[in-house]
């Protein structure tokens, strides 16, 4: 299967004419006809409707659409990336992580210059316990996860990013930077699915403290957890960049702050391990920085 090809039928299931598709792709509509045909009987389907003057996808090709476009983007990252390193440019890195990872590490990471070195091309956002599934599939070239990378990559530990207690500025605990367990449990509670490991760390510490929240509103989105704390239905326990006015708060525990940590892995034959080890340095001083910011992480 030729990418080429894969790029012919892409340009046909846009436009749904073989003319127009002829015109995008530079070939003549004949030689496009029979490669279309070649195609089809490659995979022993048919991937269009064909009615008088135009081609629709049947569902094998809208089922084959998706797979072609990855496959035609993955072709054109590696040349991309082998000719900037031929070059002597660095690798553009393409990393997977939790989409709180996304919003309170690499976004801020790029957006402050931390990105000076290696480059990134792109962020993948996956449930924290997929994200190294994902990177072995060969759709990123880094992943960072609440989890520990398995034992077939190389890894590291970045550090640690805090569980945030977070409340309206008019909120009668709206001033301080800390709260101790105990005292969080009292107010309703606005938390993450089990399948959120700060839920995980959350749960653990209170059943450790020997503790009972008074009120749990349970969510699986961060940002909706943050939009009902901002309208007053209680406080939210995300790792997330503060959003909707709201103050952080760090909580702490007879064992010290909640915190979840962050892994980071990757291949160690990746073609562009300097570049991912760089980038890694560069997160893993972030991540101190970035601790930095919160009075109520310091001793």
């Amino acid at each position: 299967m030729e990418l080429r090809v894969l790029r012919y039928f892409l340009a046909v299931a846009e436009s749904e004419s073989v003319t127009a598709a002829a015109r995008m792709v530079h070939v003549a509509q004949p030689s496009l006809s029979r490669q279309l045909s070649a195609l089809e009987r490659d995979l022993g389907v048919s991937l269009f409707t064909r009615r008088p003057g135009s081609l629709t996808l049947n569902a094998a090709g809208r089922r084959f659409r998706p797979v072609a476009q990855d496959l035609v983007r993955r072709a054109e990252q590696a040349a991309e990336t082998m000719a900037a390193m031929g070059e002597g440019e660095e690798a553009a890195l393409t990393v997977v992580a939790a989409p709180a990872t996304v919003a309170s590490l690499l976004a801020p990471f790029m957006a402050g210059g931390g990105a000076a070195g290696p480059t990134l091309r792109d962020a993948i956002q996956e449930e924290p316990s997929r994200v190294f599934d994902t990177l072995m599939r060969s759709d990123a070239d880094l992943g960072i996860s609440t989890f520990p990378a398995p034992a077939s990559l190389e890894s590291a530990f970045l550090g640690r990013t805090p569980v945030l207690a977070q409340v309206p500025a008019d909120h009668p605990l709206g001033g301080r930077t800390t709260i101790d367990l105990a005292e969080l449990v009292a107010e309703p509670l606005i938390v993450m699915t089990r399948s959120n490991v700060a839920r995980l760390v959350v749960d653990e510490a209170i059943s450790r403290e020997g503790l009972t929240p008074a009120g749990v509103v349970e969510t699986g989105s961060s940002a909706f957890a943050q939009a009902l704390a901002a309208a007053g239905r209680g406080i939210c326990l995300v790792t997330d960049e503060a959003r909707f006015g709201l103050r952080d708060l760090i909580v702490r525990t007879g064992e010290g702050p909640l915190t979840v940590p962050l892994h980071a892995g990757w291949d160690a034959a990746h073609y562009a391990l300097p570049s991912i080890h760089a980038l890694v340095d560069g997160l893993r001083v972030y991540c101190v920085e970035r601790t930095r910011r919160f009075p109520g992480l310091q001793p």
